[in-house]
C-alpha cells in the first residue's frame, strides 16, 4: 500500500516529549495531519503511565527525558505491540529497525514516518 493510500485521519499518536515546544509543534503537525495527539508526556512517568492506558495507536518518542533514558518507554511499547519512532538528536543503540526522526526534522518526514508507523499497526 502506498503512502497516498494510507489515512492518518483519527490516527491517535503518543507525543513523548520533554521540550514544551517542540511538544507543541508536535502537537500542531499531528492535527494538520488529521492525527488525534495523545500526550504530550515529558516525564518517564507520565508516559509509562499513558502506555498502562494504551489509547493510542503509534506513539513518537524522544530519547531523553530531562536527562532520563526512555529506554522503559520503549520496552512497554515493545511489549503491547504498539509500533513507535524516534524523535531524538542522540544516537539510539540497538534500535535499527525502528522508525526515526533525526531533529531537527520536517513535516516531510514527520509524515512520512507517521505512514509507515500507521502500515505497521497490528
Amino acid at each position: 500500500m502506498s503512502e497516498s493510500n494510507v489515512s492518518l485521519d483519527e490516527l491517535r499518536v503518543l507525543v513523548v516529549e520533554d521540550e514544551i515546544l517542540i511538544a507543541m509543534m508536535l502537537e500542531e503537525m499531528l492535527e494538520d495531519f488529521g492525527c488525534l495527539p495523545v500526550g504530550p508526556c515529558g516525564d518517564l512517568a507520565s508516559a509509562l503511565a499513558s502506555c498502562e492506558q494504551a489509547n493510542f495507536d503509534v506513539a513518537l518518542v524522544d530519547m531523553n527525558l530531562g536527562g532520563v533514558p526512555a529506554t522503559p518507554v520503549l520496552e512497554a511499547l515493545d511489549k503491547s505491540g504498539i509500533p513507535y519512532a524516534l524523535s531524538t538528536g542522540a544516537e539510539a543503540q540497538g534500535t535499527s529497525d525502528v522508525p526515526r526522526l533525526q531533529k531537527p526534522f520536517n513535516v516531510s518526514d514527520l509524515q512520512k514516518t507517521l505512514h509507515e508507523l500507521s502500515r505497521r499497526r497490528g
